[in-house]
């Protein structure tokens, strides 16, 4: 009888590893198919300024060009293309008719776990809202929105105080002046919902202390992924948008 509890044992334990290798497996495959398509539109539709001075001293100017014809040609839902210097996200934004269809989904529409980055699907893919919400998973290997949370640290800030916000249309610069964890019901989710007030709250919020000066009337771009503190926790990181050529 002992014996056969033991096999019984054995064979469970047996199951639950086989089970967690290969969703181990399943989940490193699938981020290396997504990295392996964001390589390919990178080359596809980016051109980097190459030896220029000017660009690389100045930080409000655009650092590449987007070809957004041929990403238009891969998928019609690409809405924009964002990019953080020295960190992996450098990725296009797509947006749908809802904030479910691109969460498990590449920009091709092929189901995979690592999702898209996705504009929430109430904004204006425009830029015209007041704040604008891109959404991304955060990705244990890094990518995607897997790095946000480093926002918690100044040193990390500091190095990394801009993000480069690319449309068809108009290019902007978009500088980070707080970030820290907030719910899912926070009313940041709610379009058109930042006031003075809620400036000073986002201040005094954040886990790391920006010069960055920002009114009312401003335009705001928020970054949102998971966090892991309690049910239902975003990592919510926020710039102020000013275009740039």
């Amino acid at each position: 009888m002992k014996k056969a509890i033991k096999n019984i044992i054995l064979i469970i334990l047996i199951v639950i590893f086989l089970f967690s290798t290969y969703k181990v497996v399943s989940y490193l495959v699938e981020a290396n198919k997504n990295k392996k398509l964001n390589n390919e539109l990178i080359d596809k539709a980016i051109t980097i300024i190459e030896d220029d001075e000017e660009v690389e001293d100045d930080e409000n100017k655009v650092p590449f060009t987007v070809d957004f014809e041929k990403l238009k040609q891969e998928n019609s839902d690409i809405v924009g293309w964002i990019y953080s210097k020295d960190t992996p996200i450098n990725y296009p934004v797509v947006q749908s008719k809802d904030n479910n269809y691109y969460l498990r989904r590449l920009v091709t529409g092929e189901y995979n776990t690592a999702g898209s980055l996705f504009m929430d699907y109430r904004n204006d893919s425009n830029m015209e809202d007041s704040n604008t919400i891109i959404y991304g998973h955060n990705m244990k290997n890094a990518t995607m929105f897997g790095t946000l949370q480093k926002y918690r640290n100044q040193e990390y800030y500091d190095n990394h105080k801009i993000i480069y916000y690319f449309t068809p249309e108009k290019n902007y610069i978009v500088r980070i002046f707080a970030g820290f964890t907030e719910s899912v019901e926070s009313s940041l989710y709610q379009l058109g919902n930042i006031n003075q007030n809620s400036i000073e709250q986002l201040y005094r919020k954040s886990n790391f202390k920006s010069d960055v000066t920002v009114a009312e009337e401003d335009k705001f771009l928020i970054l949102s992924t998971c966090a892991y503190e309690y049910d239902g926790a975003r990592y919510i990181v926020v710039g102020l948008m000013q275009e740039i050529s």
